[in-house]
């Protein structure tokens, strides 16, 4: 294996490399390298912008939350804002590996690789995130729901580069939770991952955005289970009533697999755990006496 590695000081310098033919981005490169040393992967040289300052800025303005794609997990899971009012991203980032993977792995290379159980993707496309791409072209900017088009493939040009991630911060009455199943305690893969984002007037679910992982080639936006909950009183019926209806569009979505018997039972938990976190966490006594905490 003869590749070349790169490592520029500005992120000027990393575009005009990445407009030269055949180069790859590398960060954490918890997922490349193995790529590489596989054989999978056969580019002739690395742009390795792990060091690069302009894309390890975390930023809160006004209401918008920016996070450069060379952020680590244990950046996130540090920074004392999320912490306190996005606490489903903290405990999202927690649940990715051990704490040496957390240490390398970059929220824009488990964007990028986009593995059906990549854990940040279905909680920030609740979050409606979008990704500010650069280039020597330009910037360009797109839906994280519309940058991933396959299994580990997204719409990022040989040329470009994705310099962070955007959402908006939670409003008034609004809550967001995630939840993941995976094989082991610890160090685990994801088996099942779900986020719910929702906005309450009074008890009404006025609106609720639902992705769920690794139920598919890539993360599913659940628009059926949406459709159920909008305008309904957010209550344990009607949670259970949701579980039901998703693990129905689970065991039709996965068919024959062997998989599926399992995933259809376990999909429930994995929902209304989502569900519970986003009523529980975000200080809004309104949202946690509607949620229950028997969900």
């Amino acid at each position: 294996m003869n590749i070349k590695l790169y490592k520029p000081s500005t992120l000027n310098e990393a575009v005009e490399l990445m407009g030269y033919n055949d180069g790859r981005i590398i960060a954490g490169g918890t997922d490349l390298i193995i790529e590489l040393r596989n054989r999978n992967e056969k580019s002739s040289y690395l742009v390795d912008i792990s060091s690069l300052s302009e894309l390890k800025e975390l930023r809160i303005e006004k209401e918008m939350i920016s996070i450069g794609s060379a952020v680590t997990f244990t950046d996130i899971i540090e920074n004392k804002y999320i912490k306190e009012k996005l606490p489903c991203f903290t405990d999202m980032a927690m649940m990715i590996g051990a704490v040496q993977i957390q240490n390398r792995a970059t929220i824009g290379g488990n964007i990028c690789n986009a593995a059906p159980a990549a854990d940040s993707i279905p909680l920030l496309m609740s979050l409606g995130a979008k990704c500010i791409i650069i280039s020597q072209r330009g910037i360009r900017e797109v839906l994280l729901a519309n940058f991933i088009n396959d299994k580990g493939k997204v719409r990022l040009n040989s040329d470009e580069i994705l310099k962070l991630i955007e959402f908006g911060s939670l409003g008034e009455n609004e809550g967001c939770g995630f939840s993941k199943l995976g094989k082991r305690n610890a160090m685990s893969i994801s088996t099942i991952s779900c986020a719910v984002k929702i906005r309450l007037d009074e008890d009404i679910i006025d609106n609720i955005c639902i992705y769920t992982g690794s139920l598919g080639i890539k993360a599913t936006k659940e628009e059926k289970v949406e459709s159920f909950l909008k305008g309904v009183i957010y209550n344990k019926q009607n949670i259970d009533k949701a579980a039901d209806l998703l693990s129905q569009e689970v065991s039709e979505r996965l068919g024959t697999r062997a998989s599926m018997p399992y995933k259809r039972v376990a999909v429930k938990t994995v929902f209304k755990e989502a569900c519970y976190s986003a009523a529980e966490k975000y200080g809004n006594d309104q949202l946690y006496m509607s949620g229950g905490s028997d969900i």
